[in-house]
C-alpha cells in the first residue's frame, strides 16, 4: 500500500527506468537487514550477523559536516556504515571497476598485496553490477508499499496489488515490470478494473489482495487510509495481478557481497591490509572515538581536568619539527582544547584505517593521516592508547622523532 496521497503523492506511481546509484542505499540495507531477519533468501551470505549488523548501525548523532551526501572522501566514514558502502559501491557500478588504493608514501605502514583479489572484485562490479544496472533500467514502474504488505508481496502471499485508477496506473498493464522498494522486482500478469476497493477485493478475495486481514470491511477500512471514497468513486480502481521473476536485485546484491567477502568490504569503508589485520572488524562509530579520547587522565584526583588525549600529546608536541601537533602549552582546558582539534583533524583527514593485532593491546583501531600522523584506540573505540609519529622502519631508535 503507498503512504499518504497528499505527502508522497500516491495518485500516480514513478515512471522510467531507475538509476542505480538512487537504488543502491535501500537495496543494500534490505539485503542486510533480511539477513538478520532469517530469511531463507539470505541464508548463504558470507557476512556474519555481527558484521551486519555492525553496518547497519545508525546514530543521529553521528552526523559529520565533513562528509556530505554527495561525496565520498577521507577520514572515518560516519554511522550508519552501509550508507558509506552503498556510495562506493554506486561509484564502482558507474565506472565499472573496483577502486584502488594510492601509493601513499613510506611514512604509512606497508599494506598487503591484493592484485588478484582486486582483478576477482573487478569482474564481479563489471559483471554483476552490469547486470544489476540493466535490470533497473528495464523497470516500467516504480512503487512503494509498506509492511506487512512489502513482506506478502515478496513472498507471493499476496498476489494482487489494489491501486486508484489514476495517473499513470492507468499505463500498466500486463508484462509490466514494477519495482517496489527499490529492491523488488514484480511482473504485471494482468490488470482489472473496478468500481470500488470492495468489489474488487470481493472478486479477488482477501486472501490474494490482503493477507491476514479477516472481514471485506477490514480491507475496505485500510484503503480508506491512503484514498478518499470520493477519488475512488471519481476514478475506480485497479486490481493489478503480479508474479515473483526469480532474478531479483537483492540476489545480484547478495552475489556482491559474498564476492566481496571482509576484505573487499572492508577495502569500500577505507579499511586497509596489514599484517595482523582483523578483516571481520568494523571502524567504530566517531562518537565513541572522541567520547573516550575526551575521558579524564586521572578521574579519580580531585581538580584534575586533563583528559587521556591532551595527557598523550604531551608526548608527541616536541617530537614532530613541522610542528604538525601543534603548540600544547597553558592550562589544562587549552591542553584538553588543542588534543580535542588534532582527534577531529586525525578522524576527518585519515587515509589509512585499520583494525589490527599490536602487543600488548590485542586489536587496536588505528588511523593515520597522508602524512603518517595518527592514533590508536582498542578495536570498538572503547579506549583510547594514544597518539602515533610517522611510520618508518627505525622509527623506535630515533625515538620517533622527525
Amino acid at each position: 500500500m503507498e503512504k499518504s496521497e497528499e505527502g508522497l503523492g500516491a495518485a500516480s506511481p514513478g515512471v522510467a527506468a531507475v538509476r542505480i546509484s538512487d537504488a543502491v542505499d535501500e537495496l543494500l540495507r534490505f539485503t542486510l537487514s533480511s539477513t538478520l531477519s532469517g530469511d531463507l533468501d539470505f541464508s548463504d551470505l558470507s557476512l556474519s550477523s555481527n558484521f551486519c549488523s555492525g553496518l547497519l548501525l545508525d546514530n543521529a548523532s553521528l552526523t559529520s559536516q565533513h562528509l556530505n551526501d554527495e561525496e565520498i572522501g577521507n577520514g572515518v566514514p560516519t554511522y550508519p556504515l552501509y550508507k558509506h558502502l552503498a556510495k562506493e559501491l554506486g561509484n564502482s557500478f558507474q565506472v565499472g571497476s573496483f577502486p584502488r588504493r594510492e601509493d601513499l608514501g613510506s611514512n604509512l605502514p606497508p599494506e598487503e598485496q591484493s592484485q588478484i583479489k582486486e582483478i576477482k572484485w573487478d569482474e564481479l562490479i563489471s559483471k554483476t553490477g552490469f547486470e544489476l544496472s540493466n535490470m533497473y533500467g528495464s523497470i516500467n514502474f516504480e512503487l512503494h508499499v509498506q509492511e506487512p504488505f512489502f513482506s506478502q508481496l515478496k513472498a507471493g502471499r499476496k498476489k494482487v496489488e489494489g491501486r486508484l485508477a489514476a495517473g499513470y496506473y492507468n499505463n500498466v498493464a500486463q508484462g509490466s515490470l514494477l519495482l517496489f522498494n527499490k529492491c523488488l522486482l514484480l511482473k504485471v500478469e494482468r490488470v482489472t478494473r473496478y468500481q470500488s476497493f470492495r468489489e474488487m477485493l470481493q472478486v479477488e478475495t482477501l486472501a490474494n489482495v490482503l493477507p491476514g486481514v479477516a472481514t471485506i470491511e477490514e480491507g475496505v477500512a485500510i484503503y480508506r487510509k491512503f484514498y478518499t471514497e470520493e477519488k475512488e468513486k471519481a476514478s475506480g480502481v485497479l486490481a493489478i495481478s503480479v508474479s515473483k521473476p526469480s532474478s531479483q536485485p537483492y540476489i545480484f546484491m547478495k552475489e556482491i557481497l559474498n564476492g566481496l567477502g571482509y576484505d573487499g568490504v572492508g577495502r569500500l569503508l577505507g579499511m586497509v591490509r596489514t599484517a595482523g589485520t582483523v578483516l571481520d572488524a568494523l571502524p567504530p562509530s566517531r562518537s565513541v572515538l572522541v567520547s573516550s579520547a575526551g575521558r579524564s587522565y586521572q578521574p579519580d584526583i580531585k581538580g584534575s581536568t586533563l583528559t587521556d588525549a591532551a595527557r598523550a600529546l604531551t608526548k608527541h608536541a616536541e617530537r614532530g619539527s613541522e610542528g604538525w601537533w601543534g603548540h600544547l602549552k597553558g592550562n589544562d582546558s587549552q591542553k584538553n582544547q588543542l588534543a580535542s582539534q588534532v582527534i577531529n583533524q586525525l578522524l576527518d583527514d585519515c587515509c589509512w584505517m585499520n583494525v589490527h593485532l599490536i602487543q600488548p593491546y590485542g586489536p587496536v583501531f588505528e588511523i593515520r593521516v597522508c602524512e603518517g600522523y595518527g592514533a590508536r584506540w582498542s578495536s570498538d573505540g572503547s579506549k583510547f592508547i594514544g597518539f602515533l609519529e610517522p611510520y618508518t622502519v627505525d622509527g623506535f631508535s630515533k625515538d620517533w622523532k622527525h
